[in-house]
């Protein structure tokens, strides 16, 4: 393995990179939403905004969840851990000529080590590269005590912390989607974790492979600076930044400072930095790193980011709302051009970020943005790398995955859609090599192909209003209290429908937003484990006192439906009214 992994470094050029942000789940394929939903107080903000509430199992009247983002993903909510999702980021990523993700992550068995397996199993077959970014201050906070009680001292988790840079080394550092640079493996590390002399400790007991070279550490080097007269003044020397290059890290950029405080124009947000600001920030790295003739700077990234607008997680839950404005997209070009204009100087660029919605710098195409980012990546990308700019192949992994995800549905309506899945598989390798014509070509027979598989489809509405469900509860003046646990039954004639054929399926109803509680919807499930997957919805009140619409997806996969019993069941400190089902089944003719 080591042989060809040499030949694999001895071709590699400049590299760009995307930074990660996980884990997002979806109900139906995890039981879960991770990171798509948040609830936060805001208290501390200056802006007068004393909460967040983003519920995102419910849908609004534009058909998009209320995720924890202020834009939308323009595939939809989806889960992280889907292998057509995985496909379709990481093809996307490619046509923009972005290298790998760095997965942001921590430390196993932590979530996003499940996310980091995911990610190499399918970027494997696209020749794709994935690493971390290694936010040791995970391992350092108390989170691993809760999964191993004894790992809980420094020195315990300092130990553990030599374990997991193995793990990286061994699993991560090494094989076909190793993130290589001048030869070397190499990570951004977040911090802020081990200290000087822990990270030291660490390294001592680490063993590199025969013939590895030293992984090469990306230092965050954020510090904020400071504004005098209206002018942004940046950092340009940082003693904690000289103790890590003594163990070889090299200082590099991650989201610029937003030191301006909140005024009439930027008046939801409690700091914003200026598109001057922004270049400011990266000055110091122009001319203390890139231009530096230190042997020790082994690896020199430039840096990139297309803005920033928190008010998906005010600080994850600190209560500070931070922007920097995307101005059409020109603060995303602009700092490209300026690395570019550096570009003899480095030998990599890391974006920030692929996929943060939460914070609000995810270049992924969105509703509200397209695939604008992706375009700019693909023409400064090229430009760094001495290649050709090729536009065709941005909107191919959208078109891919749409097809996929109507294979699949096809495929639970009882219809044999094997070779429109090979074919499928055939049209992605052909994206990954940028065979982007016979691509074209491929998923427009495709395409025909699916919609005569569903014109085969007989499709019939079904909408009970609350008089024609089974409903037992408490009745009060106004809605159900489900304080009392509230259940739902269904005619068994559509029982039997719904276990027959497949469905796309709604609960709708009203909730008095009252309070700050939360109410669950539950079912049974034959799926495993079974309690995620019994959670239809989790809903949390923000205390309004508004009476607000609500509407969640019925997933087949997740619901069992039952004769002359409920299949739903509604329970909380809320009150309730005006319940209704929405279905649309199919069968084939």
């Amino acid at each position: 393995m080591l042989s060809a992994l040499q030949v694999a470094w001895a071709q590699n050029g400049k590299k760009v990179y995307a930074d990660f942000h996980g884990v997002r789940y979806t109900r139906q394929h995890d039981g879960k939403l991770g990171r798509w939903e948040l609830y936060a107080n805001t208290e501390k903000s200056a802006t007068g905004r004393k909460s967040l509430c983003y519920n995102a199992d419910l849908i609004d009247a534009d058909g998009r969840n209320q995720i924890a983002a202020v834009y939308y993903p323009q595939v939809g909510m989806q889960s992280n851990l889907d292998p057509d999702y995985i496909e379709y980021q990481i093809l996307s990523a490619k046509t923009a000529q972005i290298d790998g993700f760095f997965i942001e992550w921590g430390f196993k068995p932590h979530e996003n080590d499940e996310l980091l397996r995911a990610m190499q199993q399918v970027a494997a077959k696209y020749d794709f590269e994935i690493g971390v970014n290694w936010c040791d201050g995970w391992l350092y906070y108390n989170w691993i005590t809760k999964i191993y009680p004894e790992i809980n001292t420094r020195e315990a988790k300092t130990e553990y912390m030599a374990q997991c840079y193995q793990y990286l080394v061994d699993s991560v550092f090494t094989g076909p989607t190793a993130p290589i640079v001048k030869g070397m493996p190499v990570f951004y590390h977040f911090g802020p974790g081990a200290t000087i002399d822990e990270y030291r400790k660490v390294l001592s007991e680490v063993k590199l492979p025969q013939g590895m070279k030293q992984p090469v550490a990306l230092r965050r080097w954020a510090d904020w600076g400071k504004l005098e007269n209206n002018t942004y003044i940046p950092v340009t020397q940082s003693a904690d930044m000289d103790a890590w290059k003594q163990v070889g890290e090299v200082p590099t950029a991650w989201l610029p400072a937003r030191v301006r405080p909140r005024d009439e124009a930027h008046a939801a947000w409690d700091n914003y930095a200026t598109p001057n600001d922004v270049i400011e920030f990266m000055k110091p790295f122009r001319d203390s790193i890139w231009h530096s003739t230190n042997p020790a700077y082994t690896v020199k990234s430039g840096f990139a980011m297309p803005g920033m607008d928190n008010r998906g997680c005010a600080g994850w839950g600190r209560g500070h709302f931070y922007y920097i404005p995307r101005n059409n997209g020109e603060t995303y070009s602009n700092m490209w051009k300026f690395c570019m204009e550096e570009k003899e100087h480095l030998d990599m660029m890391f974006i920030a970020s692929w996929s943060d919605y939460t914070e609000g710098h995810e270049i992924e195409p969105t509703i509200e943005n397209g695939d604008r980012e992706l375009r700019t990546t693909l023409k400064y990308a090229a430009e760094f790398k001495d290649e050709q700019a090729d536009e065709r192949g941005l909107t191919l992994p959208l078109e891919l995955f749409r097809l996929r995800k109507e294979a699949r549905f096809l495929e639970k309506s009882k219809m044999d859609v094997s070779g429109c899945i090979r074919a499928l598989d055939k049209v992605a390798l052909l994206i990954s090599q940028r065979r982007y014509p016979v691509a074209i070509g491929l998923l427009s027979q495709i395409d025909n192909d699916v919609k005569g598989a569903k014109a085969s489809l007989t499709v019939e509405m079904k909408r009970l209003r609350e008089s024609e469900l089974n409903i037992q509860g408490k009745r009060k003046s106004g809605g159900y209290n489900l304080s009392e646990s509230l259940s739902i039954g269904f005619p068994k004639e559509l029982v039997s429908q719904l276990q027959m054929n497949n469905y796309v399926g709604y609960l709708y109803f009203e909730y008095l937003d009252r309070g700050k509680e939360t109410f669950f919807i539950r079912s049974s499930t034959s799926r495993e484990p079974a309690e995620p997957f019994r959670i239809v919805s989790r809903i949390r009140t923000d205390d309004t006192g508004e009476w607000k619409s609500a509407k969640v997806e019925l997933y087949k996969d997740n619901i069992v439906y039952g004769f002359n019993k409920p299949t739903f069941y509604l329970k909380g400190n809320v009150i309730i009214r005006n319940l209704s089902v929405g279905y649309t089944i199919y069968t084939v003719k």
